[in-house]
């Protein structure tokens, strides 16, 4: 799997080979990837986009894309029980890597989302957050450091600590300011 500035550069490469395509339309490959490198790194406006410039002959002729589509869908309605159920399936060697990544990056966001927001959540809640059984949600919350209370079934996240907030400078606020205004004047 490859790391978020592999996963760039991979994007812009592909959006160049779509972009030079003879008549504006890259093999079908080339979609798969670019729709599920947008998916991965959660740019979904990028990613309904790009579903619409694909041309119906070529999702037609590619059922995986509207697999991979299915996914966004689930993603753009938030609704991560829906995610996880349609990642569930074989993916081809074209995207199955970065098919993998997204799961991962789906259940850190998941991770990420109960840490900051809940102080406590029943397991049946994390489990369906994080598209694996109670028991191995308890279990995975377990490993994070989290608390479990057994006779209420309730997980009790722990924050993450966030990085100190540094503060700018005045004069690179200032600067920032005179951007900013200079932007809208224009």
């Amino acid at each position: 799997m490859g790391t978020d500035v592999e996963y760039s550069q991979i994007k812009e490469e592909l959006e160049k080979q779509e972009l030079d395509a003879p008549n504006g339309v890259p093999p079908s490959h080339v979609y798969e990837q670019l729709l599920t490198i947008y998916l991965l790194q959660n740019d979904l406006t990028g990613a309904k986009f790009l579903w619409k410039r694909i041309p119906s002959s070529t999702k037609s002729a590619t059922p995986e894309l509207a697999h991979i589509w299915e996914v966004g869908q689930h993603l753009w309605q938030r609704d991560l029980p829906g995610v996880y159920a349609a990642l569930k399936q074989e993916w081809s060697p074209t995207v199955k890597d970065m098919m993998k990544a997204l799961h991962e990056s789906v259940r850190q966001r998941a991770i990420d989302l109960v840490a900051r927001a809940y102080t406590s959540l029943s397991a049946d809640d994390f489990a369906q957050l994080y598209g694996v059984t109670v028991e191995e949600a308890v279990t995975a919350a377990k490993g994070l450091g989290w608390g479990y209370d057994e006779p209420t079934r309730m997980i009790l996240p722990c924050p993450r600590p966030q990085p100190p907030h540094t503060p700018i400078p005045s004069e690179e606020q200032l600067r920032r300011l005179a951007d900013y205004v200079s932007f809208l004047e224009n």
